[in-house]
């Protein structure tokens, strides 16, 4: 075990760690994270860290199907966070609709799933609690208001438009 400890400290400077914390309670000997990479469960110290796995080259073994499948929000574009009352630095020219702020990642999901299939395009912008939906860009105001009229009479009252910069 002394060994272990040994070689798990002397990579650790150029060891990488999981793109995302496995899920809370987490508890199988190996995670393998959104980019494909597998890790291993240890216990150093009293403390759990994820070893990355090597191949026979000391490569990282990556390529790997993911322990979690990601939800249908995570899988949208991101849009940076953006201070409250700014506009987003959306990533393309238009005009956007910001739909809603979801708490719940199943109902930023379904709302990405309905939309999807009615074929707006989708991004999120992700904050500690909350994840934001925005569909667009729109080419001109006319075009977006019209979606912004259709999308209210869907559940969506509160839906405005973002023009961006």
């Amino acid at each position: 075990m002394r060994r272990l400890a040994l070689i798990l400290l002397a990579g650790a400077a150029q060891a990488q760690t999981p793109a995302e914390a496995p899920p809370a309670g987490w508890s199988a000997p190996v995670y393998v994270d959104s980019a494909g990479c597998v890790f291993h469960r240890a216990e150093l110290g009293g403390d759990i860290i994820w070893a990355q796995r090597l191949g026979p080259d000391g490569a990282p073994l990556c390529g790997q199907p993911p322990s979690v499948q990601p939800s249908l929000s995570d899988a949208l574009p991101a849009i940076p966070p953006s201070r409250a009352g700014a506009v987003p630095d959306f990533p393309e020219p238009g005009i956007y609709l910001q739909l809603g702020a979801f708490s719940a990642g199943g109902t930023a999901d379904r709302v990405a799933a309905d939309l999807q299939a009615q074929g707006y395009r989708l991004w999120r912008q992700d904050f500690p609690r909350l994840r934001v939906l925005f569909a667009g860009p729109f080419a001109d105001e006319a075009t977006a208001a019209e979606a912004r009229r259709a999308l209210r009479g869907r559940g969506f009252p509160d839906a405005f438009l973002r023009q961006s910069e």
